[in-house]
Parts: C-alpha cells; structure tokens; sequence
C-alpha cells in the first residue's frame, strides 16, 4: 500500500469517529445541554480562540517533533478528550472538553498536511491528486458517520455517541506507525509568503461557507422546515459518498487552479442561497448534491494550493498559519450563523442571503490572488 491510500486509511477511520458527533456538538450543546443559541455562538468563537495557539504549537511540533510522531500525539490526546467529556454531565466541563478536542485535532490537521507536502514536494498536480484521495478516505468516514451518529444520538444519546466516536477514533494509531518520517526546522519563528498571505483571506472566506454543512443546516432544517436529524444525516450521507464515488475522477480534471476555483466558490454561494427555498426533503437532497459538487472542487485545490507555497523546512509552522485562517474561518461561519439566526431564523431569505454572500465575495477575492499563480507541472501520471 502506497503512502497516500495509507493516509487516506487514516483519514477514513478519523472521518469516521469524528463524523459521528461533530454535526451535532452545537445540536447537542442547544438541546440537551440547554445553552442558548448565544452561548453557543460563543462556544465556536472560543474554538476559533483555541485554534490559533494550536495551530501554531502544532506547527512546531510537527517541524520539531516529525509528522507522524505529531500524528500519534493528537489522535491519542483528542480521542481521550471526548471519552472523559462522556462521563461527565456538567455543560461547562463537557464544552471545554470538546474544546481540547478541537486543539489536538488542530495539531492533527498540520501533521497530516505536512507530511503530505514532504511526499508530493513542487508538483501541484500530484498535491490536488493526492488531497484529492485523502478526501476519498475521510469522505468513506463522513458517508455513515453522521447518519450512524443521528441514529444514536436519537437512541443512545449525546454521552454514548461521544464514548463510541473516541474508541474509533483511536484505531488509525495503527496505520500511523507505517508512515515514514519528515522533520522541519527546530527553530520556533519562521515567515510566510506573500503569496501564501494573500491567499489565506479568501480561504478564511470561504470556509466560512463550508462550515455550514453542520450546525447551521441541521439547525434550520431541523427547525424550520422540521426535518428529523435522521432526515438531516442522510444529507451527510449523500454529501460523503458522493466525494467517495467521484473526488478522484474529478480531482484528475482541476489542474486549471485559476478556472476551477473561483467557479467552486459561486456554485457554493448559489447553493446555500437556494437553501432559504427549500419545502421539502427530496429538494434539500438535491441542493446538497451542488453544495457537494461545489466542496469536490473547492476543498483540494486550496489545500494544494496553500501547500505549494510553503518550504520544507517550515512547512508544518506555515501549514500552521493556513490552519489557523481555515479553522477561524470554519469556527467564525458557524458562529456568525448562530448570531444570524437569533435574528432571522425564520426570514431565511436574509439569513441565507448574507450567509451566501461568503462564497461570492470569496470567488472575487481568489480569482484576483491567482491572476499571476504558474503552479509547478506534474511529473506523476
């Protein structure tokens, strides 16, 4: 088995454990724990908090440490995290335990790109190919994890579903240990380059948007249109087996970074604007097909793209920087969608509207950070 499909291994088996809950933490937090949607807010504001120290400390970690020994550390520390949060009934402690999940999987996100970024070095299109398969992996996870874990959370509930998602979440331990090791540069400051920073604003941008697939659909679908969060997961389920079936195929095609990106980003915003007029499940299970159209493309080009502007010997710290912009912007997204619905749950033509207004501004702002991009040509066939 070649690295990749191993890291794609890994992916799959964490996509699995964390799909399981993480569409229904600030579900959860709303309705079983009884926090209004404002403390909520805040709780994905203090992610985002969280997410810039660990990025960074992940960054150097895995420069320092080496990738996989940075991969070993958050899976065990984050998996213990969500099995003590549920043994313990108190809102405050199992928020904050969630939260330092948040922080080790953080650090797992830079080593898992790092390393990456070590096996496919200066070759842009084998960078999309190969995010492109690691996306394959995670999407295997994300396809019955949520529907898996709605069913739970329905049966079981919230505690038990934290319980079984940390005990799956520690089985790509395993696989980890046939990974070979990269290290960076031990020292702890390091630069970014302009190209990297100006990318990093619409990435922030439109991670905003993607962040939606999860609290902020299955809070309105839920509320407003009253599906059931079953009927919410096999929406999930759709979107990950689609990635399953056709991010491959499709990945193969993006080498058009300039083209494909911009147009990903307003198949997004016309996708979660068309969510203010759905009625029914049958019109939802097509709009979450575009949303996912619009993730295929998006998802593993800026990945690629971000990836292809860092040096080797800094890669996990610079990696670190992009993780922090995509973590705030997936962490404010869901934020500003809790704040929005205090205000317009019910007009979800506005709601919908400025939350859209992301995935156009963002198609605006990468077709110009890219007009000069000349990424490195494929010498893998």
């Amino acid at each position: 088995m070649d690295n990749i499909n191993k890291i794609a291994l890994i992916g799959a088996f964490r996509a699995l454990g964390g799909s399981l809950i993480w569409p229904f933490i600030g579900y959860a937090l709303y309705t079983v724990y009884k926090l209004p949607l404002t403390v909520v807010s805040l709780f994905y504001l203090l992610q985002g908090v969280i997410g810039l120290g660990a990025y960074y400390v992940g960054g150097i970690l895995t420069d320092t440490l080496g990738r996989r020994k940075g991969m070993y550390l958050a899976i065990t520390m984050a998996s213990i995290s969500i099995m003590m949060a549920s043994q313990i009934a108190s809102a405050i402690l199992v928020s904050t335990l969630i939260l330092a999940q948040t922080f080790f999987n953080d650090i797992y996100f830079v080593a898992s790109t790092s390393i990456v970024g070590d096996i496919f070095e200066d070759d842009l299109d084998s960078l999309i190919r190969a995010f492109s398969r690691q996306r394959v992996g995670i999407n295997a996870g994300w396809a019955i994890g949520p529907l898996v874990g709605g069913y739970i959370f329905q049966t079981l509930g919230f505690n038990k579903l934290l319980l079984i998602a940390g005990f799956i979440a520690l089985i790509p331990i395993y696989f980890v240990r046939l990974l070979p090791e990269f290290r960076g540069g031990v020292e702890v400051s390091f630069t970014v380059s302009k190209k990297l920073l100006k990318f990093l604003i619409p990435s922030a941008l439109i991670f905003m948007l993607m962040s939606q697939l999860g609290f902020g659909l299955i809070t309105f679908y839920t509320t407003v249109t009253h599906f059931t969060v079953v009927q919410v997961s096999f929406l999930f389920m759709i979107n990950g087996m689609m990635i399953v079936v056709l991010q491959d195929y499709i990945g193969k095609m993006l080498s058009n970074v300039r083209k494909f990106l911009p147009l990903g980003c307003i198949i997004y915003g016309v996708s979660y604007f068309a969510v203010a007029f759905i009625t029914n499940f049958s019109e939802a299970a097509v709009d979450i097909i575009f949303i996912t159209l619009a993730e295929i493309i998006v998802s593993p080009l800026v990945q690629a793209v971000a990836t292809s502007f860092t040096e080797k010997r800094q890669r996990g710290k610079q990696i670190g920087v992009f993780g922090i912009f995509t973590s705030l912007g997936r962490v404010f997204g869901s934020s500003l969608a809790s704040y929005l619905m205090t205000f317009f749950l019910y007009s979800p033509i506005v709601l919908w509207g400025l939350l859209s207004s992301l995935g156009f501004l963002s198609a605006i702002l990468f077709f110009l950070a890219l007009r000069t991009f000349k990424p490195a040509q494929s010498q893998v066939r």
